[in-house]
């Protein structure tokens, strides 16, 4: 495949990235003190729930949607509380994600479940549920109510969304589906990464940020995002999955291959099932449990990737979803091109606003983490 140049910012990524990251990782510090500090709590949950949160991920989802409420005319740190909320959301998603899928390493250490035990680590991923609850029950003192409850509808769906796609991909391992196609893939894609991952942290975002509170003067601007969000989430998902086939342990953070052990339908196995010549060994390989395939299997089974173009395939579809993203972004005209800090802003990182939200597209194509 012919090297393509990188033509994101990553000034204005990394920026934004790390400074969302901390912001919201002193505000989970801070909910998860609270709850230990009240009479009776239970000390050794709250250690273990401060694990997954404070290792060190991307915060995609809360810095979308903080740069979505700034470019929408809103104030940063109104959109902390939330923001946190979704970053918790996530980790228990992973936590419970990790123990169904069988996973050794998450973030570039073992995965919760190795390290505490099963029943533990299912706890820590219900207990993580329960403070985003907090967090969003407290956005009502930020918001106000018919934010606040615009804010709790659009979780509910996102966390209904995630499931289903969750569940779709569970099985699809547990039958050994092998007769699927890329509309396939973008059906579960769109439930389990693009409503959890993209959308609904931008949709939140411009609800807290725009100063129309009605769902009637909101319902234009929410359904670009979604449009836009779509897209770009199959994008980030279809490179999500090449990295698991073609990263570094050290940049990406979980096991390389894995989701050949796990059996994940991605993409690129969808493909090469359809193409291979090999496609009953591919067969046999994926209906085997993740402890019966071995290091020789995943290597077959990526070289077979290889030769029949799946891994060019998925490369190819990531970037034409990409550039959907891309033309669906620039129509995005109610959000502002440059949000400067405000007097009365507690927020002090400028380029978490359109501008992150613009170099998005072509990050989540050309990432390598």
């Amino acid at each position: 495949m012919q090297t393509e140049t990188i033509t994101y910012d990553r000034t204005i990524i990394n920026a934004a990235l790390d400074y969302t990251r901390a912001a919201v990782n002193d505000a989970i510090l801070a909910l998860v003190d609270e709850k230990r500090a009240v009479p009776g709590a239970y000390q050794p949950l709250y250690e273990i729930l401060a694990d997954y949160p404070l290792r060190r991920g991307k915060s995609l989802r809360p810095t979308m949607c903080i740069s979505t409420t700034r470019a929408a005319g809103g104030y940063g740190h109104l959109a902390l509380t939330a923001s946190a909320a979704l970053e918790l959301y996530h980790n228990a998603f992973l936590i419970h994600d990790d123990i169904e899928d069988g996973s050794e390493s998450r973030r570039g250490k073992e995965t919760l479940h190795a390290l505490v035990g099963i029943p533990r680590a299912v706890n820590a991923g219900d207990a993580t549920n329960v403070l985003a609850v907090s967090l969003l029950v407290n956005n009502l003192t930020f918001i106000g109510v018919t934010k606040a409850l615009h804010v709790l509808h659009e979780v509910e769906h996102m966390a209904r969304q995630a499931v289903e796609g969750q569940a779709m991909e569970l099985d699809w391992v547990a039958r050994n589906a092998c007769d699927l196609g890329d509309q396939d893939y973008f059906m579960m894609c769109a439930k389990k990464t693009c409503w959890y991952s993209f959308i609904t942290p931008m949709r939140i975002g411009f609800i807290i940020g725009s100063p129309a509170a009605q769902a009637a003067d909101l319902s234009h601007p929410l359904e670009s995002i979604t449009d836009f969000g779509m897209h770009l989430g199959i994008a980030f998902q279809i490179q999500d999955d090449l990295l698991n086939l073609e990263g570094s342990l050290e940049k990406y953070g979980k096991e390389i291959g894995g989701d050949i052990y796990e059996g994940k339908r991605t993409l690129m196995l969808n493909h090469v099932l359809a193409h291979s010549k090999e496609s009953a060994r591919l067969q046999e390989i994926m209906a085997r449990p993740r402890k019966d395939k071995t290091e020789e299997d995943a290597r077959f089974v990526l070289a077979e990737m290889s030769a029949c173009g799946s891994l060019e395939h998925g490369h190819q579809v990531a970037r034409i979803h990409a550039r959907k993203a891309a033309e669906l972004f620039g129509k995005m005209d109610f959000l502002a091109a440059i949000s400067p800090l405000r007097p009365g802003e507690r927020w002090e990182e400028e380029t978490v606003d359109r501008r992150f939200l613009g170099e998005l597209v072509n990050y989540v194509v050309y990432r390598d983490l």
